[in-house]
Order: structure tokens, then C-alpha cells, then sequence
């Protein structure tokens, strides 16, 4: 599988099929050129910076206060397959009422986006083997928060998202690196638009 990192909570993962997460390209200058064709986006809440998912001509998966042609809605607790890609919806806490996270079960690998969440929606969800952790602190976790929610959730390996996209959410990836790996685990600081095999 290869894990692509488009910038603050944004992620493609591609192997036969591409699930797109979060995306946010328009009037995001930090982002990469995008031109991915997926077969899936899933969208954490309707917020302008994690739902930029109009251009894409494919099936969206989002909470209900989402509008997307093409929509499946999901709530908390729900799961389904999508084209071999099976996704559960899981609660987060946010200023969203309606916010949450995901995990993703994708070429065999269990993959938990937590969308924008304080300490006290993060949950133990079972193995997971990989973690994007949301660090920036502000309507999210801060570094020492997300590096709490590591010992709720023991991922195999943790990487950082939704940090430095915007003035009040500068935070330093490898100062979560060093802590987290201080506690034992293993983290990939990822840069925009860097790619990664699984």
C-alpha cells in the first residue's frame, strides 16, 4: 500500500483502489498538486478544510450535516464495504456537533483517522496498525494530548497531521516524535506530499 500525505489531515491510500481522506486543495497553498482519481473519499465533518470533496466524481462517505453528490451517510457505530475498502465510523469530539473519525481496513491494514478530536474522543479501537494523529492543539489534540491518546490506542506505528496549515495550529512533528518514541513508539513524520509503502 502506499500512503500519500497531502497536508493537514489529508491522506490517499492506493493499492488496486484510492481512498482519498479529508481532502483539502482549494486555497490551500501547502498542499501538493493533486491528481489522484479515487474510488472513495471519506470526509470527517463539514468543515472547509477537511470536505473539499465536490470535484470528485466518485462515491463520499461523511456525516449527515455533509452535502456531496454522490453521498453515503454514516453515524457513529456504522460500517460498511465500499469497493473492497470496509470503513467504520467512530466518534470524535470537535466544536462540530457532527464530527468523527474513521478506521479504515484497507489492503489489510487497520487504519484509524481520528478526523479533528480533543484527548476525550479518542478510544481504544482494537489493533490498529497505523495512527494519524492530529497535534496542532488548537480545536484538536495539542502534542502532549496526542501523545496521551498513543497509550489509549498502541498503534504499530503513529504519524502527525493537522499541524502548521495555519497560524494557530503550528506545532513541531518532531517534538511529538521524540516524546512519543520516548513512551515506545514508533512515529513517521511525514512532509506534505510524501509518499510512504506500507
Amino acid at each position: 500500500m502506499r500512503l500519500t500525505y497531502l497536508s493537514h489531515a489529508s491522506f490517499e491510500l492506493k493499492n488496486g483502489k484510492t481512498a482519498l481522506i479529508d481532502p483539502f486543495f482549494s486555497g490551500n497553498k501547502l498542499a501538493p498538486k493533486y491528481e489522484g482519481k479515487p474510488d472513495i473519499v471519506l470526509v470527517t465533518h463539514e468543515h472547509f478544510d477537511h470536505a473539499d470533496a465536490s470535484k470528485f466524481d466518485c462515491t463520499v462517505i461523511a456525516p449527515s450535516t455533509c452535502k456531496f453528490n454522490r453521498m453515503i451517510s454514516m453515524n457513529i457505530g456504522d460500517e460498511m464495504n465500499l469497493s473492497g475498502v470496509n470503513v467504520q465510523m467512530v466518534k470524535a469530539t470537535h466544536q462540530s456537533k457532527y464530527a468523527a473519525g474513521y478506521i479504515i481496513t484497507f489492503e489489510g491494514k487497520r487504519i484509524y483517522h481520528p478526523g479533528d478530536t480533543y484527548l476525550d474522543g479518542i478510544k481504544n479501537q482494537g489493533v490498529v496498525d497505523i495512527m494519524f494523529v492530529p497535534i496542532g492543539g488548537h480545536y484538536t489534540m495539542n502534542v502532549d494530548e496526542a501523545v496521551e491518546a498513543l497509550k489509549i490506542v498502541k498503534p504499530q506505528l503513529a504519524i502527525p497531521m493537522h499541524y502548521n496549515t495555519f497560524p494557530e495550529i503550528n506545532a513541531d512533528p518532531k517534538d511529538f516524535k521524540a516524546k512519543a518514541e520516548r513512551g515506545g513508539f514508533k512515529v513517521q513524520v511525514m512532509e506534505f506530499g510524501q509518499q510512504l509503502e506500507i
